[in-house]
């Protein structure tokens, strides 16, 4: 079974990503290209980290996004 905080990180990211896309989307109606790119790079940086922890923690047994 996975280990409780384990999948309690791996859904705070998936909140944060879907925080950032939603963001990013306002930025892009706005066309505020700063606030654009500052939510792209949050949204590489959170899926990377998601990547790297799905690479190497066993949710097998939990589905977390």
């Amino acid at each position: 079974m996975a280990n409780q905080y384990s999948v309690e990180i791996h859904r705070y990211i998936s909140e944060k990503i879907a925080a950032a896309e939603k963001n990013k989307v306002r930025a892009q109606k706005q066309e505020n290209q700063p606030s654009e790119r500052y939510y792209a790079g949050q949204l590489l940086e959170l899926t990377k980290i998601r990547e790297y922890m799905a690479a190497r923690i066993d949710l097998k047994t939990q589905k977390y996004y």
